[in-house]
């Protein structure tokens, strides 16, 4: 006698609940932060396949927001601010990131570019910053979201230091670093780098985007409670004080 596999609403929650659960385990073991030994690939990498990126998504923060003052959670080399400071001189923008190289890394880039002056890069954690209520005229970050432990409480930190009535922008993932352009830079890798390479691979693999109705679920639990998801070239989450 052929036993067939239940595939009706209970057994299929069952998979559903599994597969929340190991996801949830792989993230709190996988680190949030960028370790540093794979801070200077990552920067790397950002800075040769990031340009395209960078520059569509500045553009876009910088026509909603031409002017006040702009937190980028989760700043990396800080490509992203240094672009939009860039295009918008009248806007001020801070930087935080969980890893110090990183913070390093912005810093000197930066300074080249010229635009030191209206940038503030500083280690922080998006769970709980250092800003005070009501500080900033938008909330931006791209690339960290799937990487999050917990997502809603870093949205309400947004929540809590966006200034009423203002938007955060939460963009993921940062499609920008395909097997096309890592390969030519994998060629020349040695030691931390390879190391670094093959941390990146693992973890990227392991760690899973979110679902459309997971992050829908999300919002309703944040103090936002509404917001938009659209899915382009990469996702794009909107939230409204």
């Amino acid at each position: 006698m052929m036993i067939q596999a239940d595939t009706g609403p209970c057994a299929r929650r069952l998979r559903l609940a599994r597969y929340k659960m190991k996801t949830k385990i792989v993230r709190y073991i996988i680190p949030e932060r960028i370790p540093w030994f794979a801070a200077g690939l990552y920067s790397e990498l950002a800075r040769g396949a990031g340009g395209k990126y960078y520059r569509q998504v500045a553009e876009e923060i910088a026509a909603a927001a031409n002017q006040g003052s702009i937190l980028d959670v989760g700043t990396g080399p800080g490509y992203l601010p240094i672009e939009i400071a860039r295009i918008a001189p009248h806007v001020k923008i801070d930087g935080i990131d969980l890893t110090k190289r990183m913070i390093i890394f912005a810093r000197v880039n930066a300074e080249e570019a010229g635009v030191s002056d209206r940038i503030r890069f500083t280690v922080g954690n998006g769970n709980r910053t250092a800003f005070q209520d009501n500080s900033f005229d938008m909330v931006i970050s791209t690339g960290a979201f799937h990487s999050w432990r917990n997502p809603v409480k870093v949205m309400n930190e947004c929540r809590r230091v966006l200034k009423p009535g203002k938007e955060a922008w939460i963009y993921d993932p940062a499609q920008i670093v395909t097997r096309e352009t890592r390969k030519p830079l994998q060629e020349k890798l040695k030691g931390l780098d390879r190391l670094a390479l093959k941390w990146a691979v693992v973890t990227s693999k392991a760690v899973k985007d979110f679902t459309r109705e997971e992050i829908r679920e999300m919002i309703h639990s944040t103090k936002f409670r509404e917001g938009r998801v659209e899915y382009t070239d990469w996702m794009k989450i909107t939230l409204k004080k």
